[in-house]
C-alpha cells in the first residue's frame, strides 16, 4: 500500500475542524514559495514578475479585493482559485497572469476560473461532505460552537484553506443530522505484513507534510518518503525519484531507505515542467 495526499486520521474522526485544521498549516507557506519561485523565474516565465516585488503586489490585490469586488471578481472567488491552484504547481504560470492581470485592474480571468471552479465543485460537493461528516462525532460538536470563533480560528492557520474549507466542508457538518452506522475511530497502529509507504511532499497546501510524519510514525511498519516538491500529491510536481521508488515498491516490495528525500525534477516555473 502506498499512501499519498495523507490526512491525520486522529483529527479527521475527532471533527471537520479538528481535521481541517491539520490539513492545511503548508496552505499559506505554499503561497508565499509560489511567489518566491514567480520572482525568481522572473517576467519572461512568470507575469507577475513584471511590475514590482510579487508578494506585496499579491497582498494588495487581496487586501483590495477585501474591500470591494474588481468587476465581477469578488475576495472569495479569489481565494477559492488559490485554493485550487497552489495544489497544481503545472497551474501556477496561468495563475500568476491571472493575478497579474487582476492586480492591473481586469479581474475577468480569475474570476471565470472561480465560475469554472464553482461549477465543478457544486455536483461533487455531496458526496465530499457526507463522507466528512459521517466520520465524525453525533451529534455533531461544531454545531455548540460559534460560527465565527471557529471559521476565524481556520482562516488564523490559513488566511486562504481556512475559510475555503470552513465553509464548504464545516458549515455543513456543523448542522449535520445523521448517525454513521459504521463510523471507525482507530486505532490506527496497525502492524502490516507487508511495509507500507507513506509519501509526504513538503509544500503541499491542501495535506500538509506533518500529516504524513505522524501517519508513518504511527504505522506499526511504515516507510516515510519525503517529496521535496510542491502541490498535492506527488504526481502534481514529478519526479523520477519518487516514481522509481514507487515502481521499486509494488514490483518487488523494495522500500527506500529511512531519510529519503527527492527532489522534483524541475521548478514549478521552468519551462516544460511537465
Amino acid at each position: 500500500m502506498v499512501l499519498d495526499g495523507v490526512v491525520d486520521p486522529v483529527a479527521f474522526t475527532a471533527g471537520t475542524a479538528e481535521s481541517i485544521a491539520k490539513s492545511i498549516g503548508d496552505a499559506d507557506l505554499v503561497l508565499r514559495k509560489f511567489e518566491s519561485l514567480c520572482q525568481s523565474a522572473g517576467r519572461a516565465r512568470c507575469d507577475l514578475a513584471g511590475d514590482g516585488p510579487v508578494a506585496p503586489r499579491v497582498r494588495r490585490l487581496l487586501a483590495g479585493l477585501r474591500r470591494a469586488p474588481i468587476g465581477k471578481l469578488t475576495y472569495g472567488d479569489a481565494l477559492i482559485v488559490l485554493w485550487v491552484r497552489l495544489g497544481a504547481p503545472a497551474q501556477w504560470p496561468e495563475l500568476a497572469a491571472d493575478l497579474d492581470k487582476a492586480a492591473r485592474g481586469d479581474g475577468s480571468a480569475l474570476e471565470s476560473t472561480a465560475r469554472d471552479v464553482k461549477a465543478f465543485l457544486e455536483p461533487a460537493l455531496d458526496s465530499a461532505v457526507g463522507l466528512q461528516c459521517a466520520d465524525k462525532p453525533f451529534p455533531p460538536r461544531p454545531g455548540r460552537q460559534n460560527w465565527a470563533e471557529v471559521i476565524g480560528g481556520l482562516s488564523d492557520l490559513s488566511f486562504i484553506s481556512g475559510p475555503v474549507n470552513g465553509w464548504l466542508l464545516w458549515a455543513p457538518c456543523a448542522s449535520w443530522l445523521v448517525r454513521s452506522a459504521d463510523r471507525y475511530t482507530g486505532p490506527w497502529n496497525a502492524f502490516t505484513k507487508n511495509r507500507i509507504l507513506v509519501i509526504g511532499t513538503r509544500f503541499d497546501p491542501n495535506t500538509a507534510y506533518d500529516n504524513a510524519v505522524r501517519a508513518a510514525s504511527r504505522l506499526g511498519n511504515a516507510v516515510l518518503l519525503t517529496h521535496d516538491g510542491y502541490g498535492h500529491t506527488s504526481d502534481a510536481d514529478p519526479s523520477t525519484c519518487v516514481e522509481r521508488a514507487i515502481s521499486a515498491y509494488f514490483v518487488a516490495l523494495i522500500t527506500p531507505p529511512k531519510g529519503t528525500k527527492c527532489p522534483s525534477n524541475r521548478h514549478p516555473f521552468d519551462r516544460n515542467f511537465n
